[in-house]
């Protein structure tokens, strides 16, 4: 898409082509990632832990363009290594990841010391895990890594410590691998959204239409967007962190 500006014609740069890895990529805000880059002309490769979210996802970002997928959980080292494994095999390569995969947990007085563990293996040790491999991947030659946080990093509220928790070490990991990693030519981003219509939000279907409606929610597609908008500015522009809420979401 090119428009008009002081300095000439602006071009975004294509996605078309991209070998992409998706984590949490089979439902929400990754599977809408998935879907827009894929429909952009992106190879990707998405990433859950339930068959039957995956198989659903890969019919529905297939619709769209290419897809690739396999359920891992990304709390264990070894899933990881085997999702890019995966990648290395179906793609030839690696040029985005986005980093998405994430649980929310029980609130804190009902929350077991092994589901704490859990959700920070998930939401904090897997994104660092994944961006290792992508780095190794990346190094010399660039590459994106977008890292999805929360408005949580910020807000901190007191339902849910461990998960903001997470997101916290989500936005601090991303701007310190950014000044590693933009040596060896990669770009990372963290997107941090406010509140989204998810399974993660444990509200029937109409209430979630209801808050939408009336700006209090965004939609996934909201968020791939802002993704979307990261990875296509040119090489000389890094989007470094960007927040977007519901317009009238009180934050």
């Amino acid at each position: 898409m090119a428009e008009q500006g002081a300095g000439g014609w602006y071009e975004a740069q294509p996605v078309a082509g991209k070998r992409v890895i998706v984590t949490g990529g089979t439902t929400g805000i990754g599977r809408a990632v998935a879907r827009l880059l894929a429909a952009h002309g992106a190879r990707v490769v998405i990433v859950g832990r339930h068959e039957d979210d995956l198989r659903e996802a890969l019919d529905d970002v297939g619709a769209a363009g290419e897809a690739h997928g396999l359920t891992a959980d990304l709390s264990r080292l070894d899933d990881v290594r085997r999702l890019f494994a995966t990648a290395d095999e179906r793609l030839g390569g690696l040029d985005v990841l986005v980093n998405n995969a994430a649980v929310y947990g029980d609130e804190w007085d009902e929350e077991s010391l092994e589901d704490a563990e859990y959700a920070i293996r998930t939401n904090l040790v897997g994104y660092v895990a994944c961006a290792h491999q992508a780095f190794d991947r990346m190094k010399g030659r660039g590459g994106h890594v977008v890292n999805v946080g929360s408005m949580s990093a910020d807000l901190r509220e007191p339902s849910g410590p461990t998960y903001v928790s997470t997101k916290a070490g989500i936005q601090a990991f991303s701007e310190s691998f950014r000044k590693a990693a933009n040596e060896q030519g990669i770009k990372v981003t963290v997107v941090e959204p406010g509140k989204v219509s998810t399974d993660m939000i444990q509200k029937p279907d109409r209430e979630k239409a209801r808050l939408e409606k009336e700006q209090k929610m965004l939609r996934p597609e909201d968020v791939a967007a802002c993704v979307f908008f990261a990875l296509t500015q040119p090489d000389r522009c890094d989007v470094v962190a960007l927040q977007v809420r519901p317009h009238l979401q009180v934050i």
